[in-house]
């Protein structure tokens, strides 16, 4: 059944719910923009860092990614509930923000000091391994931290889809500056990226590259968190301290065991898995597919302008994002740029050489891209409010907790991709190219990214449009649930 827009927008607009400056709405957008700028360029560099100028192997780096997932599947469900309990004067996700903000910032310069980089030897393999583990594992505890909260609080300082689709479009313009700074930075500072010789003096120079963006991104991680924190956060004190004289907070495995049970919820982190595997997917063989396929050489400007292409057409239309959803609602929304993202993936077969043609074609890809970061956090929304209903509890720290956890292993659901298609095609001789020899064929390689770039990406989207398909909380039923709501929030 079709959305009812009009009842939607009456519903919205019945709930009083405090009016945010566009000068707080914009400020929230910070949160965003710091937790992207700091994991983008966390993901873009580290493997890199760690293989390339450390020299740690990739049996080491094997088991230490496999030890971080494993971390990972750990944290990111319980700090969720740990903020939803946390009882603060300074209310519960400013409590963490002000805590984190801080180690954040320092954990991004940790990063790039590991202790003996410029040894060559088993032994420096080994002590710089564990090093690897321990400090990517502290990282994604602290960024978690600062993650969850900031994602939390935005269903619950926008309680209704008019607001929430009003902040969306800056957040979303922030999230993009955070990724676009996350990915430009550090190849502005850091030429080569990897060591054109294997010298220890070579090593030690890159590697002093790669610290000084960290100190950068430290920097920008400061300076973004006080403007979140003292402009963008508002929490609303009197719905918590309701919440802390009622006790009715359940507890963290409680919580968890009732967000696995939702099933309007399982759908939808399942769709977000999968939209989030495209975009990475993007993100990772972009530069080998400009280079192989577009024929672009390494290090021309063009190969940023194609993300660029994706990124700067994903922030312009977001307005006509908040439109389309309000003319067919949000999910129909959700579903037709989706669609326009497939469509845009089929001429990847046939960009050989054409580096112009691969950019207007970025263009489109950026339609979709558009929907997936505007769209997101709206229907998680949804699946919030139909929570409270059900429960009396506003949870998003639950939700945005097992939420962040199945987006990491679109991680790994990438590289597993990548590892699978890109095997016997040079794959490896590409990571390390100072190892590489002359004359290498890649023609097998062009194959194996054209699979990536249009199979694997095309077949992830078409689950997403079949999960959304199947997303219940759209026309009749979202409408009931608002009004449900609405007169719950009147008699609290």
């Amino acid at each position: 059944m079709e959305e009812n827009i009009q009842t939607t927008r009456n519903i919205a607009l019945d709930y009083k719910q405090p009016k945010h400056s566009a000068k707080t709405t914009m400020a929230f957008g910070f949160g965003a923009m710091t937790d992207q700028m700091s994991h983008q360029a966390f993901q873009f560099l580290i493997f890199t860092y760690y293989f390339a100028v450390v020299g740690v192997g990739v049996t080491t780096l094997a088991v230490s990614f496999i030890i971080f997932a494993i971390w990972d599947s750990i944290n990111d469900p319980l700090l969720g509930p740990l903020s939803d309990k946390t009882k603060s004067k300074f209310g519960r996700r400013r409590f963490w923000i002000i805590v984190s903000f801080i180690p954040f910032a320092l954990i991004n310069i940790f990063l790039f000091t590991p202790p003996k980089f410029w040894r060559i030897g088993p032994t420096s393999e080994i002590v710089n391994g564990i090093y690897m583990v321990f400090i990517i594992m502290l990282y994604d505890l602290i960024y978690t931290i600062f993650s969850i909260n900031q994602l939390s609080l935005f269903p619950e300082m926008f309680k209704n889809e008019k607001a929430r689709g009003r902040a969306n479009k800056y957040k979303n313009l922030l999230t993009i500056i955070g990724l676009l700074i996350g990915f430009v930075v550090p190849t502005l500072i850091i030429n080569p990226m990897v060591p054109e010789v294997d010298t220890l003096q070579a090593r030690s120079e890159v590697s002093n590259m790669y610290l000084q963006t960290g100190l950068m991104i430290a920097a920008f991680v400061v300076l973004f968190s006080v403007i979140f924190f003292m402009f963008g956060m508002k929490e609303d004190k009197k719905e918590l301290q309701e919440e802390i004289q009622k006790e009715k907070t359940p507890g963290i495995f409680e919580s968890l065991k009732t967000t696995m049970k939702n099933k309007t919820f399982i759908i939808f982190i399942t769709a977000n898995l999968f939209t989030w595997t495209t975009f990475k997917m993007f993100t990772t063989i972009l530069t080998l597919y400009g280079i192989h396929v577009i024929g672009i050489e390494s290090g021309e400007m063009l190969l940023t302008i194609l993300l660029l292409a994706a990124l700067l057409t994903a922030a312009a239309l977001f307005p006509v994002m908040e439109w389309l959803g309000n003319k067919i609602g949000y999910r129909n929304a959700f579903m037709v740029t989706e669609g326009i993202w497939i469509a845009a993936l089929i001429p990847f077969l046939f960009l050989d050489n054409r580096p112009i043609a691969a950019v207007i074609c970025m263009v489109f890809v950026g339609i979709g891209l558009s929907g997936a970061m505007y769209f997101t956090d709206i229907i998680i929304g949804r699946v919030i409010d139909e929570d409270e209903l059900n429960t009396g509890l506003r949870r998003q720290g639950s939700f945005y907790g097992v939420n962040a956890l199945i987006n990491r292993y679109s991680t790994i659901v990438v590289f597993l991709s990548i590892a699978i298609v890109l095997t016997g095609y040079g794959f490896e001789n590409y990571l390390v190219p100072s190892v590489a020899g002359e004359g290498i064929d890649y023609t097998g390689l062009k194959t194996g990214l054209k699979i990536l770039m249009v199979g694997v990406s095309g077949v992830s989207l078409l689950i997403v449009l079949i999960l959304l398909k199947l997303f219940p909380l759209h026309g009749e039923k979202w409408d009931n649930v608002q009004k449900k709501l609405l007169e719950r929030r009147r008699n609290s």
